[in-house]
């Protein structure tokens, strides 16, 4: 690259809490000062904004819902491109990847760069046709995942040269505490000398929470067994209800969304992802990283984290049985849990941190504007 520096504008919908917007704030924060950076919600700001903004780069909030009923949203993003001039855009999650994608390349920006995080089944046939198209003008999407970029590239049939992979990385700093176990049990109302599960994912039907439960109300073995749910989403009051439907209301403690996530990883025993279907999830490789067993679904990119039985125990999506089996196994046996907790550590510290992410979206960024013969 020259001296003249690109101008990279990421993209997304909202910032709400979760991965993908994990990653956005990773690249605002510590993408080499050669790139000037900057944060369009195309919608609302959502409660990752406010951290965007205290790191002092540009950050735009449009108030927008382009969409086939509203296709002056999508002309004014157009605008808002061709007016803000960016060398490359980078886009994350669907309505960005969608809509911003497309207005992208009608403003002419000259590299547009998309995010696959999760493998999505159940994209609907108009999706998957939209994301045909627009893969014909789309320089390079980024893949969580090697099994994530494989699907994307057989459900899609996108040019395999366009598709990489860059595992999604943690900020260890995040594992940095303020109070101790004791202090965070009794602020979430958790007894001190009880064993404790958690998890760290959004309240949707994706995250499998009801599976969840019902592990543990189907052995004896895990009737004193409390959960640490931190997170928000639309079933919210659905799974409260299924709760209490359940006899777990003193048992199951609803955290919200929290940005102190090395407080309640210090406080749990054991971290749970029953996910349906997954990218790589960040905050299970953060709780490895933080020396927590781990058990997890057999989905997308969590195999490629978790060698079974060595640093976590990996289970079926949705099997109710094998997970309490596998909650109940990790209680139980003292020796399999400093063993898995030592190996999930030694595995995800040296491969998941944010400077190896940074250095491959530098270098992925670098190779499309030589490839552009962008100076």
């Amino acid at each position: 690259m020259s001296q003249t520096r690109a101008r990279v504008v990421y993209l997304a919908h909202t910032l709400g809490v979760g991965g993908a917007e994990e990653m956005v704030l990773n690249l605002i924060r510590y993408l080499p000062a050669e790139y000037e950076r900057a944060v369009v919600c195309i919608g609302t700001p959502g409660p990752l904004g406010q951290e965007v903004e205290k790191t002092g780069y540009p950050f735009r909030s449009l108030g927008l819902r382009p969409g086939l009923l509203r296709p002056f949203d999508l002309m004014r993003l157009q605008q808002f491109l061709h007016d803000a001039e960016p060398t490359i855009v980078h886009t994350f999650l669907l309505t960005a990847s969608l809509y911003g994608r497309f207005a992208s390349m009608l403003a002419r920006v000259p590299i547009v760069v998309g995010t696959e995080v999760n493998i999505y089944e159940r994209k609907r046939p108009l999706h998957r046709m939209a994301e045909r198209w627009l893969m014909q003008r789309t320089d390079a999407v980024v893949a969580s995942a090697g099994s994530v970029r494989d699907f994307y590239i057989d459900q899609i049939g996108a040019d395999p040269d366009k598709v990489v992979v860059i595992y999604n990385a943690v900020d260890w700093s995040q594992l940095q505490t303020t109070k101790d176990r004791a202090e965070t049990r009794a602020e979430l109302g958790v007894p001190l000398d009880v064993p404790v599960a958690g998890i760290i994912a959004r309240l949707t039907e994706q995250k499998a929470h009801r599976v969840l439960f019902d592990a543990m109300v189907s052995r004896p073995e895990l009737s004193t067994l409390h959960l640490i749910a931190v997170g928000d989403g639309e079933l919210r009051q659905e799974l409260m209800g299924r709760v209490e439907q359940l006899g777990l209301s003193n048992r199951v403690h609803f955290a919200g969304a929290r940005r102190d996530l090395g407080n309640i990883l210090g406080a749990i025993d054991l971290f749970v992802m029953p996910s349906l279907w997954e990218g790589l999830p960040l905050s299970l490789v953060l709780a490895m990283g933080a020396g927590l067993p781990v058990i997890a679904s057999k989905v997308a990119g969590i195999p490629e984290v978790i060698q079974d039985n060595v640093s976590g125990l990996l289970v079926e999506p949705g099997d109710v049985p094998q997970l309490a089996a596998a909650m109940t196994r990790v209680l139980q046996d003292d020796t399999l849990r400093v063993l898995l907790s030592q190996e999930a550590r030694a595995f995800v510290r040296p491969r998941f941190g944010v400077d190896g992410y940074i250095a491959s979206m530098t270098s992925l960024y670098d190779r499309l504007l030589t490839a552009k013969q962008i100076s």
